[in-house]
């Protein structure tokens, strides 16, 4: 027998013991039956909260699926008329959210899908970051405060808490806090040894919700101007800002996301451990593989500009290896990922040190190819 309980969190608020009466049930009554029960809820702060350490039902559990938003590669079949920039700059701003991406209209540009949703007054999505934390979380102004400072560019948690008007003992409860929500992730560099990982002082946390980073990012700050309708200039004047924007965040994000699926694939140079990228005080790379056992790394360049990307690029790259890589005897490969794709000098200088060279159009294809055959993905 199967039993599926939907939106349990909201029962379990109308009355706070049904969790205990549901513990003791199973405890008593449904361990050793053959049942399998399921719990369900949309609402994802009380989720975590009736798995928690102290909850009654804490341990046992069999599972835990979390649903994710749909990839990138599924938004070919909400805009099929798009291009495929047109649709990371979709995913840039929504996200796989199913419930937002039916908002913008594909027979729109996505210029006019933004200002039409976001920057209306009576825009569908303009209050949604406002209602969504107030439900998530307690203190929702000071949660709103982290997502700010995040979205503006802060992320180290002495930044963030500066920005947030939180004091430096505080921030880690609301940033811990976020990140079991999944609005937010802590990284660190890829090239941080494993042992160290865990302790490094070296994190910096990010937005993990696109919807959430385009809004406090682009809409949130300018709120006042959007009341008085000067919508159309105000676009104008991101669009840029915004073009960059997917290139630092939703651009490196997919090219990560390519990587992990040719390892998964065994198509790279070396077994993987371990997708991220690298920063530090003399170098940053957009994109890192790297597997400490084989002392292999992959350093990977991301570039979303309107031109083909040229051969001081791959060289610029190459350059920075010294700077980079853990020690002088490990093998090095690099790849390099344009939405433009690349000069004929740029492909004569990648083929010098076996480069990978992908464009915008491979990477949504293969993307596109592992969701509709995950076997092979």
């Amino acid at each position: 027998m199967i039993i599926i309980f939907d939106e349990f969190p909201y029962a379990a608020e109308s009355d706070p013991s049904l969790p205990s009466h549901l513990q003791a049930a199973w405890d008593h009554l449904f361990q050793d039956k053959p049942i399998i029960l399921v719990l369900a809820g949309s609402h994802i702060g009380m989720m975590v909260d009736l798995l928690g350490y102290q909850a009654p039902l804490y341990g046992r559990f069999t599972a835990q699926l979390p649903l994710d938003p749909l990839p990138y590669a599924a938004l070919i079949d909400f805009y099929p008329d798009y291009t495929a920039a047109e649709r990371v700059a979709v995913y840039a701003v929504l996200g796989g959210i199913p419930g937002y991406l039916k908002r913008f209209k594909h027979t729109q540009s996505v210029g006019t899908n933004i200002k039409r949703n976001l920057m209306r007054k009576m825009g569908l999505f303009r209050n949604e970051p406002t209602v969504l934390v107030s439900e998530l979380v307690r203190e929702p102004k000071n949660y709103e405060g982290v997502l700010k400072a995040i979205a503006k560019g802060k992320h180290t948690l002495s930044e963030i808490a500066l920005e947030a008007n939180l004091a430096t003992t505080h921030a880690p409860t609301y940033l811990k806090r976020l990140i079991e929500l999944r609005l937010i992730e802590r990284r660190i560099p890829a090239t941080v040894p494993p042992k160290q990982r865990r302790t490094s002082k070296r994190s910096r946390y990010h937005l993990r919700d696109p919807f959430l980073r385009f809004y406090y990012r682009f809409i949130e700050p300018e709120l006042e101007t959007i009341e008085f309708g000067e919508v159309d200039l105000l676009w104008q004047q991101m669009k840029e800002q915004f073009r960059a924007f997917i290139g630092m965040t939703t651009w490196e994000e997919l090219s990560r996301e390519w990587l992990i699926l040719q390892a998964n694939r065994g198509q790279l140079p070396f077994p993987v451990a371990l997708v991220g990228s690298h920063w530090a005080k003399d170098a940053q790379v957009d994109v890192v593989a790297i597997n400490w056992r084989e002392k292999a790394i992959l350093l990977g360049e991301c570039k979303w500009g309107d031109h083909t990307v040229g051969r001081s690029v791959i060289r610029e790259l190459i350059g920075k290896t010294p700077l980079v890589v853990p020690e002088p005897d490990w093998q090095v490969h690099y790849a390099f990922f344009a939405r433009k794709g690349f000069t004929d000098a740029a492909r004569s200088e990648a083929r010098s040190v076996n480069a990978i060279l992908v464009d915008l159009d491979r990477l949504e294809q293969d993307l596109r190819q592992a969701m509709l055959n995950p076997l092979f993905g």
